[in-house]
């Protein structure tokens, strides 16, 4: 069998996907007035379905885009006209997003309409969005076409063949600065899901091509600001497929500011990079946070000569709904209410959470059996979706369904020997030795 090296490979992707190589089209580049240009960017990132800010059973409250729409209507109220920048996995994870996933698909799925109304300016393309399915991100990239992102992933059939599938990257201007956002997902989707969820698709590392994409767009569109958004955990700083974005901030020529998710935890730091110092942040999960860089570029000659670049993770909790996005969405909130609490079943005792990453625990029995029942096996694994919260006996709706398995994960059987047993237990285990606090990701 011929062996082909991996960036010969990755050149005839990347030809293939029409970065024109050796015919690169380079634009001039606008010319800026001299003096201090300030421009922010706003990120979210890892929202999974938390588009309103009331849960569906009971009175309680909790942080939801409904918060960041209110920041946003504050800044650009004082005068300000920042760029709003969502980092991926944003159509799973909340029944808001199941129910216009998969019972109410004729009418605009209520993400789409949110990110209408909130200006989004780019939007990188998570694996939770792909395990959403064709039918769903393909509705995004309808919707957006120039604003979805993914510059890894290449189309290999179908009318897009020879092309990226998404977007590669969205240019917009603020104050006369021209910004260019390259967006990138994470290369693992395709060793986490089934290829029906990825038909069409083939994708490559991110750090494998991001130098050539980011130098691509440099040179075709000259952009004053760089921003690099993935869809990649923060990662140690060395190279890892998953979590990589520290490892980019500092390796990767060219670029302001990184902005990633995925991991769920939120952070906001200065880099030394290549050639600059690099902003690096992570803006956590469920709109609980928003990341916000304060960037003010210094022009002389119609040249920026500096950079410097303030930041900061905003807590939503300490912003008011915006009224207007509550009123909009309101219709479908009730939808969504009322589906939530229907009642589908009884349980004859408590079934509390908190015991799952403890010891015997009544909710992962459940799962268990169910996998069991459901597969044939002898032998099921799984892994708590949450440590928080219960069930109190009696009757079941289909929102506490979501509560004990949020994500629509597909149940896979294979065959394993005694030993392949042992070991991934062993390996499962090694995980948890730090102990549970920072030792776990649920993603």
């Amino acid at each position: 069998m011929k062996r082909i090296l991996v960036p010969i490979l990755i050149c005839a992707v990347l030809l293939a996907a029409g970065y024109g190589i050796g015919r690169l089209i380079v634009k001039s580049g606008s010319k800026l007035k001299d003096g201090e240009h300030k421009v922010i960017i706003c990120a979210t990132t890892d929202v999974h379905g938390a588009y309103f800010d009331s849960t569906y059973t009971g009175t309680k409250s909790r942080t939801s885009l409904a918060n960041v729409a209110g920041y946003m209507k504050q800044l650009r109220d004082s005068g300000v006209k920042p760029v709003l920048i969502d980092v991926g996995d944003i159509l799973q994870g909340d029944l808001a997003a199941y129910y216009y996933n998969y019972v109410n698909t004729k009418d605009e799925h209520v993400a789409i309409s949110i990110l209408k109304y909130m200006g989004y300016d780019a939007l990188v393309v998570g694996n939770h969005d792909i395990e959403a399915g064709h039918s769903n991100y393909d509705r995004m990239l309808k919707a957006f076409p120039k604003k979805y992102l993914a510059a890894n992933a290449a189309a290999i059939e179908g009318r897009r063949k020879g092309q990226c599938y998404f977007n590669k990257y969205v240019v917009v201007k603020r104050d006369g600065v021209k910004i260019g956002i390259l967006g990138m997902t994470n290369a693992n989707i395709k060793n986490w899901l089934a290829e029906d969820k990825w038909s069409g698709m083939e994708f490559f590392v991110i750090s494998n091509l991001v130098e050539f994409a980011i130098e691509d767009m440099r040179k075709r569109e000259k952009p004053d600001l760089v921003v690099l958004a993935v869809h990649s955990g923060t990662g140690n700083g060395f190279p890892d497929v998953e979590n990589e974005a520290a490892f980019l901030a500092s390796e990767i020529a060219g670029v302001d500011i990184v902005l990633c998710g995925h991991d769920h935890k939120a952070v906001a730091m200065m880099i030394d990079g290549v050639d600059s110092q690099v902003l690096l942040m992570n803006e956590g999960k469920g709109a609980v946070v928003l990341g916000q860089a304060e960037v003010t570029l210094t022009v002389k000659d119609h040249k920026v000569v500096r950079k410097s670049i303030k930041n900061r993770l905003i807590p939503m909790e300490d912003v008011d709904p915006d009224p207007e996005y509550c009123k909009k969405f309101s219709k479908q909130f009730r939808e969504v209410k009322e589906y939530a609490n229907r009642v589908i079943g009884t349980i004859n005792g408590e079934m509390d959470f908190s015991k799952a990453l403890e010891g015997p625990s009544e909710y992962i029995n459940l799962v268990q059996t169910v996998q069991l029942d459901a597969s044939g096996a002898d032998i099921s694994f799984t892994a708590p979706l949450s440590n928080r919260g219960k069930i109190a006996k009696g009757d079941i709706t289909f929102q506490n369904l979501v509560d004990i398995y949020k994500y629509e994960n597909q149940l896979y059987v294979v065959k394993m020997t005694g030993r392949q047993i042992k070991d991934y237990l062993e390996f499962s285990y090694h995980n948890w030795i730090n102990g549970i606090g920072p030792a776990f990701n649920y993603d």
